[in-house]
């Protein structure tokens, strides 16, 4: 249910592979955004100021890896945070000089390569930190894409955790479908202008029908900062729709089913939802 970190430069090469190659140099800010931009493109995240940042700008390759001042403040956390940013920013420039040879040798125009990763906090408790990392690569094609990932810190344990130490998984999916299903078509009413038809017959059908969210981000976030109080369900362009609408994140008030999912060690840290 949750994205690892490390698959993020090669879905990033992916992209690039299977992108075509545009005429035009440019800004690479530009060119990341050349297209439709999704509607809510993850690299307009900003690093945390009282955090810690990676960062690395040489021949039109740009990396960006940031956390905030919470888990900064964690030290075996920050120390993991940190070696991930390093190898990552060192992939990206490596993948940059790569592109920028490859573009010479293929005779069109090098247009950037880039990477942004900013951790933000999703919730701060005694047992549990949660973030959520927004992100955006660019390799060179059509244009970039948004990624999402989350992070689960045991404050006693002093590890990361995945979403099933947590829940449940299957119950889980089970207690918001319906709340989920009925979320995703009210927002995309709100971007499209229009009701959801789920029969219609033009367009691309998936994206009129709901989807599974088992198959997207799951994390539990805090709104109210006391308890664990939200779950929030992240989906990336192309899945619920096109790439113009951009990232879906719903937002489900915990109830008495969610907190049915929730394994006994860890209840305690989960309250109602608003």
């Amino acid at each position: 249910m949750t994205s690892n970190i490390g698959k993020a430069l090669l879905v990033a090469l992916m992209l690039s592979a299977s992108a075509c190659k545009s005429d035009g140099a440019g800004n690479l800010a530009d060119n990341a955004m050349n297209g439709a931009a999704p509607a809510n493109a993850a690299n307009a995240a900003t690093p945390a100021p009282d955090g810690e940042t990676i960062a690395f700008e040489k021949d039109q390759v740009e990396f960006r890896y940031s956390w905030p001042g919470a888990a900064a403040a964690i030290a075996p956390l920050a120390a993991s945070l940190r070696a991930e940013g390093e190898k990552l920013r060192k992939e990206t420039e490596e993948a940059g000089r790569k592109e920028q040879a490859s573009a010479k040798e293929g005779g069109y125009p090098y247009r950037g390569y880039s990477l942004t990763q900013d951790w933000q906090l999703a919730a701060d408790l005694p047992a549990l930190l949660v973030l959520q990392s927004e992100g955006y690569t660019f390799t060179g094609g059509a244009h970039g894409m948004p990624f999402v990932n989350t992070l689960l810190w045991d404050k006693a344990g002093g590890r990361r955790l995945a979403l099933d130490a947590l829940f449940d998984s299957a119950a889980l999916v089970n207690a918001i479908r319906a709340r989920f299903c009925s979320a995703l078509d009210a927002e995309r009413e709100k971007r499209r202008g229009a009701p959801v038809d789920p029969n219609a017959s033009d367009g691309i059908p998936e994206f009129s029908r709901c989807v599974d969210p088992a198959k997207q981000v799951i994390l539990p976030v805090s709104a109210g900062g006391r308890t664990l109080d939200t779950i929030r369900v992240v989906i990336l362009p192309y899945e619920a729709g096109p790439y113009a609408e951009g990232i879906y994140q719903l937002d489900l008030p915990v109830d008495d089913a969610v907190r049915a999912a929730v394994k006994p060690a860890w209840r305690s840290a989960f309250g109602a939802g608003a």
